[in-house]
């Protein structure tokens, strides 16, 4: 433990913490009635955003209960960047600052995110704290209203809180699941769900039905919790799972890796996935004959129906547009 005194007489507390704020915080002096405001209007309200949207700079835990302020000594972790406490009922918030910032809404870095929530989760057990708290808003350690403590300038690295800690069996699952758990299964039950789902959506100009879809899944899953991520949290998570499927999972990519598949002898998939394919009724199956008419004309007519072009159907089935014309041709005589 470097030092102990209060946050009014450390000038160094209030830069750093003044220069990690989002630009325009939530912040309020009565829970329930919250306002976005410039960072220098923010810091002299009692509650205060200190995370900005999508990363975590700040761990921080809600200890309801007398001597809240000590729970970390009590659980034998290490020392806090600062506590703030109700001088009323002695109820405390801890606070750690991390030395690299984590990102909670990028596909690209679940392995950070499942690090710290295993860590979180951990951490709230430990300190018993409140599993309920949603970590917007932080009794402020600038104001004047709490009691508030600086205990070290450390920044913890997530291997060095690891350390304190026990992490079998983190983050929890099933409905009561909190904090940065959340997170965590709603990327992991929507990506699975997206890899599959997209191929509903693929025809021309699909990204914005594609995007809705994603974020109408993901609500329904934050329904579930007990505390609800925000609807910001769920916009970003909503937004990354949609922007890397709609690159990575193609109709092109799509048919190039069920062909590997099926050049390996493996399962190409269902009957549905091969037309899609173009490994049988098209030009790429193994037989190499005609296109199978009776077989492909319902895709033919479900897609023409979804406003597709005869050169997006003959790309998707893998048959030439010129059958795709001949076949609907052929209906209209």
């Amino acid at each position: 433990m470097k030092y102990k005194f209060s946050t009014a007489h450390c000038p160094s507390f209030e830069l750093a913490l003044f220069d990690s704020l989002p630009k325009k915080p939530y912040c309020t002096d009565e829970l329930g009635v919250t306002y976005i405001r410039q960072k220098k209007t923010a810091i002299s309200k009692r509650y205060l955003q200190v995370n900005p949207p999508k990363m975590v700079n700040y761990l921080v835990f809600d200890i309801d209960r007398e001597g809240g302020v000590l729970a970390w000594e009590c659980a034998d972790l290490p020392a806090p960047f600062w506590t703030s406490k109700n001088p009323v009922n002695a109820h405390a918030h801890i606070a750690y600052r991390l030395k690299v910032p984590v990102c909670t809404s990028n596909l690209a870095h679940l392995d950070p995110m499942r690090y710290l929530a295993a860590i979180q989760s951990a951490m709230v057990e430990r300190l018993k704290a409140d599993r309920c708290y949603a970590g917007l808003l932080t009794k402020n350690p600038l104001h004047e209203h709490w009691k508030n403590t600086v205990w070290t300038d450390h920044q913890y690295t997530l291997d060095e809180l690891a350390d304190y800690l026990d992490l079998r069996g983190h983050p929890k699952k099933g409905p009561e699941i909190y904090g940065l758990g959340r997170n965590c299964e709603l990327f992991d039950n929507t990506r699975k769900w997206a890899y599959k789902a997209i191929r509903e959506f693929w025809q021309p100009e699909y990204k914005a039905n594609w995007n809705n879809a994603v974020y109408s899944h993901i609500e329904a899953l934050n329904g579930q919790f007990i505390t609800p991520l925000p609807v910001s949290e769920i916009k970003s998570i909503s937004k990354s799972i949609a922007n890397w499927t709609f690159k990575h999972f193609t109709p092109s990519k799509f048919r190039e890796s069920q062909a590997k598949k099926g050049a390996k002898g493996g399962k190409a998939g269902s009957l549905e996935d091969k037309v899609k394919a173009g490994l049988i009724g098209g030009t790429a199956s193994k037989g190499g004959g005609r296109p199978d008419k009776k077989a492909l004309l319902p895709q033919v007519l479900e897609m023409k129906a979804k406003g597709c072009t005869n050169r997006n159907i003959s790309e998707m089935l893998g048959i030439s547009s010129g059958s795709v014309s001949n076949w609907l041709r052929s209906l209209k005589s």
